[in-house]
C-alpha cells in the first residue's frame, strides 16, 4: 500500500475534520465533564446500576456527588463523569462477578458515568491506599492517561472540572485541544514527575509540555525538551494551576491566605506562586464547601432523631447511647466534647493530646476521639483512654462519628490550616458548637457566640497553641453551664441558620456560574 499524495492527503484531512466537527456539532448541551477520584453516590437519575459506583477518601467524595445531582437536576448540560473502577468497592456491594463489572462499565458510559479500567484500582477499598505496585501518584496516571488519550476527544466537552492533584496534568492537555478547565484545590498536596515518567505511563506529555510547571524553568523548552526530559520534574498541583483556566480553593479565606503566602513552611514556591499569578489575573476565587443534604439528625441512622424543637431532649437521650458505645462513665451533667478530624499534624491533635492531662485536671469534662491517623498520636490515646474513665478512643467508624455529633456538647478542630473543613458545619445542624481555630474555611463558618447580641455560632482563637485551645474550652464550659433556656434559644438558633447558610446548593451554583461564564468566552474566542 503506497504513500499518500498531497490530494489524497488534503481529501483526508477535510475527511477527519469534517467528520470530526460533524459528530460534536450534534450536541445540543454544553458539554461538562467531570473527573474526579471519589464520590459518595450518583443521583439516581441516572440509574441503578450508579449506585454501585461510589469511593469516598474525604470531603472531595461529598462534594463531587453534589456537583452531579445539581447538575444533574438543572439538566441545562450535557453531563459526564468520569472515576476510577474501583473492582472491590463494586464486589462488595452488589456481590457481582468480574466480568459483570466489565458489562457494568460499558452500560454506565452510555449515561456518562466513565469509568477507567485498570488493575491499579482493583484491589483497593480506599482511593488513596497505598501498596506496593500501585502508588497514589501510579494510579494517577493511569487515571489520568484515559481522560487525555481518550475522553477528551470522544467527549469533546466544553468545560473540564479537574479536582486535586490527582487530575494535575489534566488542564494542560486540555488546553493543548482547545477545552477549556477548572481546577479545584481541596488540599495542599502534590506530586512531582518528570516527562519521561510520565511518557512512561501512557500520556505524552510533550503534546502540552510549554504548559507545565516544571521544578527548574525551561527555556524553549518545545525544542530543548530533551535536556529536561529525564531530570526536571513536572509539578502537578502547580501545572494545574498555571494551565486551567479558572482555578477555585474550597473557602474565600484558604484563598486569601494562600494569596498572602500565610503558610510557606506548608505551600511549595511553585503552587504559591501560580495562585498568587491566577488571583493577579482575577481567575481566581474562593468557593466554599458544604456538608452532604444527607446529614441531617432528623433522617440520619443510628441515632435518635431529632430537630430544633426537640434537640435538648433527643440530645440527652443521643449522650447515654454515645457514653455506652465508647465505655464513658455515664453522666447526663457533663460536658462531651468530640474529636471529629483526623489524626495529622494539620488538624492539631497535639495540641489537645499533649496537654490532655492538663484540661482533664482543670475542667469537668469528657473527651471522645473517633479517628484515625499517626500512629503514635494512636497509641497515646490509647494508653490516656486506659488511664482516665473521662477519655474515650475509638478508631473511626462512620456511624459513631455520626453518634457523637449528634450525642456530643462541642467539637474540637484546632486545625493549623483548614482549606475547608466539613465537621464543623455537620456539627451545627446537630446542635454541637464547634470550638475552632479561625483559619480558612472555620474561619468563614465559624463566629464566636455572642449571647447577649444572638450572634455567632461556636467559640474560636487565634493561635494553635495550648492557650488558645484552652480558651476555646474555657468559652464552651461557660456556655453550657448557662441557664438551660438560654442554651436552648441559642442551640434552635444555630441548628436553624445552619442548613440556610451552608448548604451544597449553593456550592454548585457557584461552579456553574464558572462553566457558563468559560463557555462563553469560548463561543467569544471562536467568533
Amino acid at each position: 500500500m503506497g504513500r499518500l499524495n498531497q490530494k489524497s492527503r488534503e481529501n483526508v484531512n477535510d475527511e477527519i475534520n469534517t467528520g470530526y466537527k460533524g459528530i460534536f456539532q450534534k450536541a445540543k448541551k454544553p458539554k461538562i465533564l467531570i473527573c474526579t477520584p471519589e464520590i459518595t453516590e450518583l443521583p439516581e437519575g441516572m440509574g441503578n446500576a450508579a449506585n454501585l459506583v461510589a469511593s469516598k477518601g474525604g470531603g472531595l467524595g461529598d462534594i463531587s456527588a453534589s456537583l452531579v445531582k445539581h447538575l444533574n437536576d438543572n439538566q441545562d448540560f450535557d453531563l459526564h463523569i468520569v472515576l476510577p473502577k474501583y473492582d472491590r468497592s463494586i464486589k462488595h456491594m452488589a456481590k457481582i462477578t468480574n466480568q459483570q463489572i466489565d458489562r457494568l462499565a460499558v452500560v454506565l458510559s452510555g449515561q456518562g458515568i466513565h469509568l477507567v479500567n485498570d488493575s491499579a484500582f482493583s484491589y483497593i477499598d480506599n482511593p488513596y491506599a497505598d501498596n506496593r505496585m500501585h502508588t497514589p501518584v501510579r494510579r494517577s496516571l493511569v487515571f489520568q492517561r484515559h481522560i487525555i488519550n481518550n475522553l477528551l476527544d470522544f467527549i469533546k466537552p466544553d468545560v473540564v472540572h479537574c479536582n486535586d492533584w490527582m487530575t494535575g496534568l489534566i488542564p494542560a492537555a486540555a488546553r493543548s485541544k482547545g477545552i477549556k478547565s477548572l481546577f479545584t484545590l481541596h488540599n495542599i498536596f502534590s506530586e512531582k514527575k518528570t516527562m519521561m515518567e510520565i511518557e512512561f505511563s501512557g500520556i505524552r506529555p510533550l503534546d502540552f509540555s510549554e504548559l507545565l510547571y516544571f521544578e527548574r524553568f525551561p527555556e524553549n523548552i518545545k525544542e530543548k525538551w530533551n535536556q529536561h526530559f529525564e531530570t526536571n520534574p513536572v509539578n502537578f498541583t502547580a501545572s494545574a494551576i498555571l494551565a486551567s483556566d479558572y482555578f477555585n480553593t474550597v473557602s474565600e479565606t484558604f484563598l486569601e491566605e494562600l494569596r498572602e503566602n500565610i503558610f510557606p513552611d506548608i505551600v511549595s514556591k511553585p503552587i504559591f506562586d501560580m495562585i498568587k499569578m491566577k488571583c493577579e489575573a482575577n481567575r481566581a476565587i474562593g468557593i466554599l464547601n458544604a456538608p452532604s443534604d444527607g446529614m441531617n439528625p432528623e433522617y440520619l441512622r443510628d441515632i435518635k432523631n431529632f430537630n430544633s424543637s426537640n434537640v435538648i431532649i433527643k440530645k440527652a437521650e443521643n449522650k447515654i447511647l454515645f457514653q455506652k458505645r465508647m465505655g464513658l462513665p455515664i453522666e447526663a451533667n457533663i460536658p462531651i466534647f468530640f474529636w471529629p478530624n483526623r489524626l495529622y499534624y494539620q488538624k492539631g491533635p497535639d495540641l489537645l493530646i499533649n496537654h490532655l492531662e492538663y484540661f482533664l485536671q482543670k475542667y469537668k469534662m469528657q473527651i471522645a476521639v473517633v479517628a484515625n491517623g499517626d500512629k503514635k498520636l494512636e497509641e497515646k490515646l490509647k494508653l490516656f483512654s486506659k488511664k482516665y474513665p473521662q477519655v474515650a478512643y475509638q478508631n473511626f467508624d462512620e456511624s459513631l462519628n455520626n453518634m457523637g455529633k449528634a450525642a456530643s456538647d462541642f467539637i474540637l478542630m484546632p486545625s493549623r490550616y483548614e482549606p475547608c473543613g466539613l465537621p464543623q458545619m455537620e456539627a451545627l445542624r446537630f446542635g454541637t458548637l464547634p470550638i475552632v481555630r479561625s483559619t480558612g474555611g472555620l474561619k468563614d463558618t465559624v463566629h464566636q457566640l455572642d449571647i447577649e447580641k444572638n450572634t455567632g455560632n461556636g467559640f474560636t482563637f487565634m493561635i494553635a497553641d495550648k492557650a488558645g485551645l484552652e480558651y476555646g474550652i474555657l468559652k464552651a464550659i461557660e456556655f453550657y453551664n448557662l441557664d438551660e433556656m438560654k442554651k436552648k434559644t441559642q442551640i434552635e438558633r444555630i441548628m436553624k441558620s445552619a442548613k440556610k447558610d451552608f448548604n451544597l446548593k449553593t456550592t454548585a451554583e457557584k461552579d456553574l456560574n464558572i462553566y457558563q461564564q468559560l463557555i462563553k468566552e469560548k463561543r467569544d474566542e471562536d467568533n
